[in-house]
C-alpha cells in the first residue's frame, strides 16, 4: 500500500485544529506556536508530495478511493495533476504567512487559530477532490472558518461583510449542489450506474441543452468566489474588513478555488458548453478587467485599492482560461500563483503601513 499522501495533506491542519480545541484555554500562547508548527508541517509534507509527482505523467496522480456508501456510489477520491499541484503548493506556503501576520491576536486566538486551520483542510480538499459529493463539503467548509474570521476578527462594518460573504457563496453553492444532483442522477441512465466520479463524468454524452443549463449552474457558484462582475460586491467589503490574514486568504486562495473550479469542473464536463458560453464569459472577465481597474483608481482607502485591482486580476485569470487553449488554461493557472503571491505581499505591506500610519487613508499618507 503507498503513502497516503494527499490525505495527509488535506488532513494534518484538522487534526491540528482538533488537538488545540482540546488544549485547555490556560495555554495563552500555544495556539499560534501550534498552528505555525501545523501550517509548517503541512507545507513540507506538500513539498514532498511533490517529489512524489512526475511530471511527465498524464492525468491524476497518487489517486485514493474509499467507497463510503456502496448502494449510493458514494466515494473519497482525490487526487492531483499539473493544475492543482501548484494551487497546493500555493496553499500551503501562504498559510503559515497567514498565521505569522496573525501573531498579534488578542480576542479569543484559540477560536481564531482553530478556524484558520480548518480553512486551510478546506482550501487543500476543494483542490484535490475528484468525487464532486466530496468537492461540494470542502467547498461548503470554506465558507463557515471564513465567515468566523471576517466577522470576529474584522474591522469597520465586519458584521455587515461577513453576512454578505455568507448569503453570497450560499446562494452561489445552492446552485452549484443542484447541478451535482441533476449531473449525478443523469449518469445514472447514461452510465448505467450514478456517480460523482469526476473522471467518469468528463465523457458523459450530456444533451446540448441539459449540458447548458449544468454549465450555468456550475458557473454561478464558481464566479461568486471568483468573483465576477455583477455578482462581485461582497468582495471590496469582505477585504477591507477582514484581519490582514483573512485578507490575505481570500484574496490569495478563496479565489483561486472559484477560478480552479471553472478549469477543473465547468471546462472539462461541459466543453461544448463552454464553447458555447465563451463569448459571454470572455465579455465578463473584460468588464471585469476593466471595471476593476477605473474603480481601484478612484480610491482613497489602501485596502480597497488592492481589493479591486484583485478584482482586475482575476477577469484577466477568467479571460486566459476562457480562450479555450492550453496556452490560455496554463497561463491562467501560473496567473493564479503569481497573483496569490503579489496580491497577498500587497495586502500584508498595506498592514504595515496601515498601522505604522494608523490608516489607510491614501490622502494621509504621502510622503511614504
Amino acid at each position: 500500500m503507498t503513502f497516503p499522501w494527499l490525505s495527509v495533506v488535506i488532513f494534518v491542519p484538522l487534526a491540528g485544529a482538533v488537538v488545540a480545541a482540546v488544549v485547555p484555554r490556560r495555554a495563552a500562547s500555544f495556539p499560534r506556536w501550534w498552528a505555525l508548527a501545523v501550517t509548517l508541517a503541512t507545507f513540507g509534507l506538500s513539498v514532498a508530495m511533490v517529489t512524489q509527482f512526475h511530471a511527465s505523467g498524464a492525468g491524476y496522480q497518487l489517486v485514493e478511493r474509499t467507497t463510503w456508501v456502496a448502494p449510493l456510489h458514494l466515494q473519497y477520491l482525490v487526487g492531483v495533476d499539473g493544475i492543482s499541484l501548484f494551487l497546493v503548493l500555493l496553499t500551503a506556503f501562504l498559510m503559515p504567512i497567514a498565521v505569522l501576520a496573525s501573531w498579534r491576536v488578542d480576542r479569543s486566538p484559540k477560536a481564531y487559530f482553530i478556524a484558520m486551520l480548518i480553512l486551510e483542510t478546506a482550501c487543500l480538499g476543494s483542490f484535490l477532490a475528484l468525487d464532486l459529493l466530496l468537492f461540494f463539503v470542502f467547498f461548503e467548509a470554506l465558507l463557515f472558518p471564513a465567515y468566523l474570521i471576517i466577522g470576529g476578527w474584522g474591522s469597520g462594518h465586519r458584521a455587515y461583510a461577513a453576512v454578505k460573504f455568507f448569503l453570497y457563496t450560499m446562494a452561489g453553492s445552492a446552485f452549484l449542489l443542484l447541478g451535482i444532483l441533476v449531473l449525478y442522477w443523469k449518469s445514472g441512465s447514461l452510465l448505467g450506474q450514478p456517480t460523482f466520479d469526476v473522471t467518469r463524468l468528463a465523457g458523459l454524452p450530456l444533451s446540448a441543452t441539459t449540458a447548458r443549463w449544468l454549465f450555468l449552474a456550475f458557473f454561478v457558484a464558481f464566479a461568486v468566489k471568483v468573483p465576477l462582475v455583477p455578482i462581485h460586491t461582497w468582495q471590496p467589503d469582505a477585504y477591507a474588513s477582514a484581519p490582514t490574514a483573512g485578507t490575505l486568504i481570500l484574496a490569495a486562495i478563496l479565489a483561486k478555488v472559484g477560478a480552479y473550479g471553472l478549469v477543473r469542473f465547468n471546462l472539462s464536463l461541459f466543453p461544448s458548453a463552454a464553447l458555447y458560453f465563451q463569448t459571454f464569459v470572455e465579455i465578463l472577465a473584460v468588464v471585469a478587467i476593466l471595471y476593476g481597474a477605473i474603480v481601484a483608481i478612484v480610491q482613497t482607502d489602501a485596502k480597497r485599492l488592492v481589493a479591486y485591482s484583485s478584482l482586475s486580476h482575476m477577469g484577466f485569470i477568467v479571460l486566459g482560461t476562457f480562450a479555450l487553449t492550453l496556452q490560455g488554461v496554463s497561463g491562467g493557472v501560473l496567473y493564479m500563483v503569481n497573483h496569490g503571491l503579489s496580491t497577498g505581499a500587497l495586502f500584508l505591506v498595506v498592514a504595515m503601513l496601515a498601522e505604522r500610519a494608523r490608516t489607510r487613508d491614501l490622502t494621509r499618507m504621502g510622503g511614504l
